[in-house]
């Protein structure tokens, strides 16, 4: 359900297995870049991060950043789009691992637990792009408004799928349930603590919570 630009660059120059945090383990001034700017914007806020405040923390000359990247917008661009290629690969990863003929609720679920894997594995990457809504250039826009679409898309591809199968409840809207659950997942960047609990056990708290939209009662992973 991948488009051929999303399997390219999944393929090729984003991160290996999210779940070992490959996107935090920087080296080099680009990469210094990207994970201290994705910090501020997810800590600060994007508006209030300087070029100067991110090249300060990086350990590196103002330049330098120049050097990499023309605009802080085009750093904002490049962070959403190694978090959401992140995302698409570790949900792709959980779903291809899957026996071929797993039910639609099986799928889901696993795309649930990517979903989550990689938000959590990832921070403040993906943290950032699970949070910001800012005024940019146009251009810049559109490339991330097309990216979070995609990957809208490839969740109401499964959900659909589910309702023509006749696996979800017949009170459930699939136009809203998309919103619903994907808005669950990400705003858990806000309030979970991995000191208190684990993400398997999120994942697994999620499943459970989202197991009432099903017509059936159980799905193993």
């Amino acid at each position: 359900m991948l488009t051929s630009k999303f399997k390219k660059k999944i393929s090729s120059k984003i991160v290996a297995k999210p779940q070992s945090s490959a996107i935090e383990k920087v080296s080099g001034a680009y990469e210094a870049i990207l994970l201290q700017a994705a910090f501020l914007f997810s800590t600060k806020g994007y508006a209030e991060s300087g070029l100067r405040e991110i090249a300060d923390r990086a350990g590196i000359r103002s330049s330098t950043v120049y050097y990499h990247f023309k605009s802080k917008e085009k750093i904002y661009e490049t962070i959403i789009e190694k978090a959401m290629l992140c995302i698409f690969q570790s949900v792709t990863q959980e779903i291809n691992a899957l026996p071929k003929n797993a039910s639609i609720r099986r799928r889901i679920d696993a795309a649930i637990k990517g979903h989550l894997l990689a938000l959590h594995s990832n921070k403040p990457f993906t943290s950032t792009n699970a949070h910001s809504r800012i005024t940019l250039p146009p251009k810049v826009d559109r490339a991330i408004r097309a990216m979070r679409n995609e990957y809208s898309d490839f969740w109401q591809a499964l959900i659909v799928e589910a309702q023509n199968e006749g696996a979800l409840k017949t009170e459930i809207d699939p136009q809203l349930l998309r919103p619903i659950l994907l808005g669950t997942l990400n705003r858990t960047v806000s309030w979970f603590d991995d000191q208190k609990s684990t993400v398997d056990s999120l994942i697994t708290s999620l499943i459970v919570m989202f197991s009432g939209i099903w017509k059936t009662r159980s799905s193993r992973i």
